[in-house]
């Protein structure tokens, strides 16, 4: 995560020991350098600091399995390989499932080095505005990872502070979901009281702010209020936080949709649409790990040599899934400008040519929006490609960033809530909003004059909008329409003449109530005496 370079280039070489992925909960976060020693003034908190946000751009998180391999197996996409790798994603996992436990550890790694920062630098001596700034960055962080614990697994342990070796902290029991939410908004409370707002600078970019803590309150919020909480106040609290985002006015919708995320692609800073974006500088080059597979595994397909004939590396993409005919349909695919790039009917060979793919098996077309090349029309009916990824080529690594709070989000939510709230007429301004920006007129307000009837345009609006950003699994459960819509998906694929003995339909099949939440990892209950799985995977593996 490229929060600043000389901090990681630091951190690279003074604190070894932040990448084991079993025992993170027994170690300090520092192996070189004391805790009782280090977090005595600013620049030592910095550094602290960037260690906190380091385990968001993990493998085991936003490099890979929480941005895409968890997040995949909707009704928006596929894992179009015939193995079972992305088995939860294929509702293929239990509790012993290895990719489960390394998220677990990895988000209480983090929970431990927010813990342990916030121990030490209450008391460093540090000007009383600046510490409160860096607390307040550390609770969001402490939040960010709760928040993923919580909506991915439920009842979860609720460690609010250090966990050291032989610590009696490591026997304990889960805390109700609800607990656990409060403690997240608690946090962010803090956050946004002491962050600031985002003003452009390059030497703050990356980091949390004022608005970005209100945006992510409003999605917890909005999570709150759905399943399996249900809590009915919580609709009228997230539109509290969105309007604290509106209200600021320094956040808008880019005039284009594409350039959103060009910008994500070549590593262009601009935090009017992207509240909150985890960066992936690849600093391999330089020694320091860097885990992003953006683009590598979710893009349009690539398979390019290593390098062209001058020795320039080129990049590489497995692309593990496709979107699905459900997702591909629910577009306006002449005026919706969203629809050429998020959906992408061609793939380079590994001869550099530009492949065409079928109109008639658009289910094996390839998700756009994360894209390292792009097509280029030559005129003459071929097509070429050009590199759109800037910086040091990886074949397996990318540059490219995630873009985890957008404004385009602020707005649906907002619109969702009010429709909640039975104030539809209100919602439908908001809900135009992202229309008009990717070129479609005003919906007529006919087709949404009842609450259902916007909730399911809504529904669609958010697929369109978000596709492959991470959304669209967490947006289901909390709507509770998981099993439902793969059900959609089977008879969509049914209706498209796919035979029902295809591998496209594992993630229909295998779905059950269960895979609302992932089971507790085996290993974590073992070892935590007090810790049981969770009621829906009890005897479920």
């Amino acid at each position: 995560m490229n929060i600043n370079i000389n901090w990681m280039l630091s951190l690279s070489i003074l604190f070894l020991g932040l990448t084991s992925c079993h025992d993170e909960l027994d170690q300090e976060p520092y192996s070189s350098i004391s805790p009782e020693t280090f977090y005595k003034n600013e620049a030592e908190a910095r550094l602290a600091l960037a260690a906190v946000y380091s385990d968001i751009a993990s493998d085991a998180l936003y490099g890979s399995l929480l941005s895409m391999n968890f997040t995949n197996g909707t009704d928006e996409a596929v894992y179009n390989r015939t193995n079972s790798n992305w088995s939860v994603a294929l509702y293929m996992n239990n509790s012993s499932t290895y990719n489960i436990e390394k998220a677990w550890m990895t988000l209480y790694k983090g929970i431990n080095s927010a813990n342990y920062f916030l121990a030490r630098v209450t008391d460093a001596d540090i000007e009383d505005g600046t510490r409160n700034k860096l607390l307040a960055e550390a609770r969001f962080l402490r939040a960010f990872y709760y928040f993923d614990l919580v909506r991915l697994w439920g009842d979860v342990p609720l460690r609010k502070k250090p966990v050291t070796e032989g610590s009696a902290a490591n026997n304990i029991v889960a805390s109700p979901s609800s607990e656990v939410y409060d403690f997240i908004t608690e946090d962010l409370s803090f956050a946004y009281k002491y962050l600031p707002n985002p003003t452009g600078s390059t030497t703050e970019y990356g980091h949390a702010s004022r608005t970005a803590a209100h945006a992510l309150l409003a999605r917890v919020y909005m999570t709150m209020a759905g399943k399996p909480l249900q809590k009915q106040d919580a609709y009228q609290l997230a539109i509290n936080h969105c309007d604290s985002v509106i209200n600021t006015g320094y956040h808008q919708l880019l005039p284009s949709y594409k350039q959103v995320f060009l910008n994500e692609i070549e590593d262009k800073n601009d935090d009017k649409e992207v509240i909150f974006e985890i960066q992936f500088g690849n600093l391999r080059p330089q020694g320091i790990r860097e885990d992003g597979r953006i683009g590598n595994l979710n893009g349009v397909a690539i398979q390019l040599p290593k390098a062209d004939a001058s020795g320039n590396l080129n990049p590489y993409a497995y692309a593990f899934h496709y979107p699905t005919i459900t997702m591909i349909n629910k577009f306006d695919n002449v005026n919706d400008n969203r629809y050429e790039w998020n959906i992408a009917n061609w793939k380079v060979d590994k001869k550099g040519k530009v492949i065409i793919l079928k109109e008639t098996n658009k289910t094996n077309w390839y998700p756009g929006k994360f894209r390292r090349v792009d097509r280029v029309d030559n005129g003459d009916g071929t097509y070429g490609y050009k590199i759109l990824e800037t910086g040091d080529i990886d074949k397996n690594f990318t540059g490219i960033n995630y873009p985890y709070l957008r404004y385009s989000d602020i707005l649906l939510m907002k619109a969702e809530a009010l429709n909640e709230l039975a104030k539809t007429g209100d919602a439908i301004l908001y809900l135009n909003q992202v229309r008009n920006r990717a070129g479609l007129a005003n919906i007529d307000p006919a087709s949404v004059a009842s609450k259902d009837d916007f909730f399911n345009e809504l529904m669609d609006e958010r697929m369109r909008e978000f596709c492959f950003e991470g959304i669209r699994k967490h947006d289901l459960i909390r709507w509770g329409r998981l099993k439902t819509n793969m059900e959609i998906l089977r008879k969509d694929m049914e209706d498209y003449g796919i035979a029902t003995s295809s591998w496209y339909y594992r993630q229909c099949n295998n779905i059950e109530e269960k895979h609302n939440l992932l089971p507790i990892p085996l290993k974590e209950v073992t070892i935590n005496q007090l810790l049981d799985q969770s009621e829906l995977w009890n005897g479920q593996d």
